[in-house]
């Protein structure tokens, strides 16, 4: 009889400690379903999604009549997807003969663990079209835009330039950046737990907004005439630089602004070989010489420019009129 009240006791708290073990992990479980889904909807989204962006279109920069000043090329960017490599040896030799890389730089991004690794950024399309079309796996080719000035050092300190990542650094590009610069688009696809992107699944994709076109005052045609003429004038003087600003007077609007010398655009961070041996602060020093805009920057000496107080206080005080002229040689 003591044995069967023994074992009763002992089933009966058996069989509660399963029922509270049962009532927790089932309570967990109602936490985990309802009230924590959605953190855990993200951490799934993310281990079976992969996003790559698709960059925008920069806004070009004309001038008054419509000519094109700034615009875009089309370059790629090289990507790797760790998981997705089949033959990472492959890959790197590829990637090191397309890129001209060196070898040790390609194997450290190819063998990281990593969701993607970029390979390189602003590569010539041409080499991208090769890369893509050896379909290696793993490998990712993206279209991406470089920003191209036409006429190379036409206004240069007043356009600006822009970075490796396109966004305006100085100047117009940078003063005019929000409306330039356009709404990314995006690339998704589904992969598995591993990362391997899923076969016959299809891509979500949220195509890019390309950035407004910025039109300003200068006249092509009058600002290359102001730099044929601050060039020329800058040789006979052999002065150290020549600015030349020409404004409408009836309303303020700029037609030309002229910095000589000035410099490449499309090479911006390129100095001259007097300045290569210089350290690090005093090239970024140089650097800030020669993309400053001394016309706006700069103060100078009023000169010729005071004729106009001069005229007005004649005419205020009825000294001289409309229709006197004056030799001043």
């Amino acid at each position: 009889m003591k044995n069967k009240t023994y074992n009763r006791k002992k089933t009966i708290v058996v069989f509660f400690c399963a029922v509270l073990l049962i009532s927790a992990l089932f309570g967990r479980l109602v936490y985990l379903m309802i009230f924590d889904a959605a953190h855990y909807q993200k951490l799934a989204k993310d281990l079976h999604e992969r996003e790559r962006k698709i960059k925008a279109a920069r806004g070009e920069i004309v001038d008054r009549n419509g000519v094109v000043l700034a615009t875009n090329r089309t370059v790629c960017t090289i990507s790797v997807i760790h998981n997705q490599i089949k033959d990472p040896e492959q890959v790197i030799a590829v990637l090191c003969q397309e890129l001209g890389e060196e070898e040790e730089n390609i194997r450290k991004k190819v063998e990281k663990v990593s969701s993607m690794e970029k390979i390189k950024t602003n590569v010539e399309k041409e080499t991208g079209d090769r890369i893509r079309n050896l379909d290696l796996a793993g490998v990712k080719v993206d279209e991406d835009f470089k920003r191209y000035y036409p006429y190379d050092t036409f206004a240069s300190r007043v356009l600006g330039f822009t970075g490796g990542d396109n966004q305006g650094i100085i100047g117009l590009e940078v003063k005019y950046e929000e409306v330039l610069k356009g709404t990314d688009g995006t690339i998704l696809t589904v992969t598995d737990a591993r990362g391997v992107e899923l076969e016959k699944v299809a891509e979500d994709r949220i195509e890019p907004v390309a950035g407004n076109t910025l039109q300003i005052s200068l006249d092509h045609n009058i600002q290359k005439y102001c730099e044929q003429a601050a060039k020329k004038v800058q040789e006979e003087k052999q002065a150290d630089s020549v600015s030349v600003l020409l404004m409408n007077p009836q309303d303020g609007e700029i037609f030309a602004m002229v910095n000589t010398p000035e410099f490449n655009l499309n090479e911006p961070f390129m100095l001259g070989e007097a300045e290569e041996n210089l350290n690090q602060k005093e090239k970024q020093d140089a650097l800030n010489r020669m993309w400053r805009n001394l016309t706006v920057n700069d103060t100078y000496e009023p000169g010729s420019t005071f004729k106009i107080i001069t005229m007005a206080a004649g005419l205020s005080e009825g000294v001289v009129t409309p229709n006197d002229r004056f030799s001043c040689p």
